[in-house]
């Protein structure tokens, strides 16, 4: 299935251009059918019984594996959560930090990283990263280490603008474990989570699963000492040690939908848009911020204010969004056309 073809699943998208998968994605036909499926079931047949729970374990599993498969790690280092917070919570607190301890992370975190990090009781050391090219954020982020170093901590993408950090660079030059915040990046560009020792994953964003849903890969499960535990503390070993939660099956149905609707060829097409996006604002006169590692989040300074920007684009069918820092975001999906991005153009003119 092409992209152009994959779009007609998503009815937002015949009112909407729909550029604000950096908060939510958009949900298909598909992935309400399935989720409807099941709460259906339960409304007439009940949530309990050998056939629900087991049928609903195998929906897990698929889905658990269908993600692994996508950022390229095995399903056995996969847990299942509920954000990437979620996750950054859970790899934070079970590596038992202390005040002596430090975590080196950046000047540009969303806070679903930036506070787990704070509330660790660790020294936090803040590494400026926003706007500096590759090779000088390794150097950077290396030269902050030192022999308290316990976790390095930060995003693959940059929620600010878009800009893509050499995940696997840092690790090599630090020699710390690194915890990635994938929010930005699980389903908007290709993934090698192996990469790092920590990926966090969320289902609802890139994705276009439903909330709250996510993953958590972990190279080394035993090496977390959890302070929050659920059923799988006590009936299993490794990854499902971490697990806190069971979602509901409609969740996992939801999530299992959507990616198996995704359309070949989704990276590049929204690699694409993202770049055409980038140089018809750049055209319109408009300052768009990120330097040349880009992943498909697009941000600028508005001729406005920025809220009151979005709300313009709004009623004008376009959907995007403000940032504290005074900028409006624009996230570009395999599902964005050239027309959409016109319209956007149009919109904050």
């Amino acid at each position: 299935m092409t992209p152009e073809q994959a779009r007609a699943g998503y009815p937002v998208l015949e009112r909407f251009a729909y550029l604000n998968a950096g908060t939510t994605g958009p949900l298909s036909r598909a992935t309400h059918a399935a989720m409807a499926a099941w709460q259906e079931r339960a409304l007439t047949s009940g949530r309990a019984g050998d056939a629900y729970f087991k049928e609903g374990g195998e929906v897990r599993e698929r889905a658990r594996e269908r993600i692994a498969a996508l950022i390229g790690v095995p399903a056995d280092r996969l847990a299942i959560t509920c954000s990437t917070t979620d996750g950054c919570n859970l790899v934070v607190t079970g590596l038992r930090l202390a005040p002596d301890d430090e975590v080196i992370t950046t000047d540009a975190e969303h806070p679903g990283l930036e506070q787990p990090v704070r509330a660790s009781g660790a020294r936090v050391h803040v590494v400026p990263v926003l706007g500096r090219p590759p090779e000088e954020v390794v150097e950077a982020i290396a030269a902050a280490v030192t022999s308290r170093t316990r976790l390095v901590a930060l995003s693959h993408v940059l929620w600010l603008n878009g800009q893509v950090l050499p995940i696997a660079e840092i690790r090599r030059a630090t020699g710390v474990p690194l915890l990635v915040d994938g929010a930005q990046s699980v389903g908007a560009i290709p993934v090698e989570a192996a990469a790092a020792d920590f990926y966090t994953v969320s289902g609802q964003k890139w994705l276009c699963g439903p909330q709250p849903t996510g993953a958590l890969y972990v190279a080394d499960p035993d090496g977390l000492r959890p302070q929050v535990a659920g059923f799988g503390a006590a009936h299993g070993e490794g990854i499902s040690r971490l697990e806190v939660i069971h979602h509901d099956p409609s969740a996992m149905a939801g999530l299992l939908a959507a990616l198996d609707e995704r359309p070949d060829g989704a990276f590049a097409r929204a690699g694409e848009m993202a770049r055409r996006c980038r140089e018809a604002l750049a055209a319109a006169g408009l300052e768009v911020h990120g330097p040349d590692s880009l992943g498909t989040l697009v941000s600028i300074t508005p001729l406005g204010d920025p809220q009151e920007t979005v709300a313009r684009c709004r009623e004008r069918g376009v959907i995007v969004r403000s940032l504290p820092n005074g900028w409006v975001r624009v996230s570009c999906g395999w599902w964005t056309s050239e027309e959409e991005v016109d319209r956007l153009v149009a919109a904050l003119k």
